[in-house]
């Protein structure tokens, strides 16, 4: 269970702040009740967790197929290559200011929603979350480690870190406004991709 927890909570916790869900998150608990808000928001990102792992132990179970034939192993070389590409792109981008950005986004998702009681409130807020971050870097993320380390491991971090950010970004989200520090956060994630493409590569 260990395998992969720490590196899906790091790579998921500091991918997710300041990202389009988080603003997300942080404009609709400013409106809406908090905790139906995480609700819809952790259930969405956590689900999209166990979707990201399912897809990567695909990718694992089709190179113990073919391990034989090709005689290596292309999904550890796929989730190193990923996790680097990630870092560097991270590290690159740590001095655009891209926050007030993937705010804006979130923004022009969340305007003109309407909630009919709670039950709606999660289930909308579920649909938006799900598909903001179908497809984007943690998802992806995701994918590359459960190829390479445990499924149960990277779903209980990614499933932790998501629930960490989501819960800054719901109920002291509003407070820390433009306290959050892009830069470092970017600087740090950036350089855990690259540690953990190295430790994969290692191992």
């Amino acid at each position: 269970l260990l395998d992969g927890f720490l590196q899906a909570f790091l790579l998921i916790f500091f991918s997710e702040i300041g990202d389009k869900t988080f603003f997300i998150a942080v404009i609709l608990a400013t409106q809406q009740d908090k905790a139906t808000v995480f609700a819809g928001t952790f259930g969405a990102l956590a689900v999209m967790t166990v979707i990201s792992v399912g897809i990567g132990q695909v990718f694992h179970l089709a190179e113990e197929s073919t391990t034989a034939l090709a005689g290596s192993n292309w999904d550890d070389y796929l989730a190193v290559a990923l996790l680097l590409v990630f870092g560097v792109q991270t590290i690159l981008g740590a001095e655009e200011d891209t926050a007030e950005e993937e705010e804006e986004d979130a923004k022009v998702a969340v305007a003109g929603m309407q909630f009919d009681g709670n039950a709606a409130l999660v289930l909308s807020t579920f649909a938006l979350v799900f598909a903001a971050e179908w497809g984007d870097k943690s998802f992806i993320a995701t994918i590359a480690l459960s190829a390479a380390a445990s499924p149960l491991g990277v779903v209980a971090g990614a499933v932790a870190g998501h629930g960490v950010a989501t819960g800054l970004a719901v109920f002291v989200g509003d407070i820390l406004g433009d306290k959050i520090p892009e830069r470092v956060i970017k600087y740090a994630g950036g350089g855990l991709f690259i540690v953990f493409a190295i430790l994969t590569a290692l191992e």
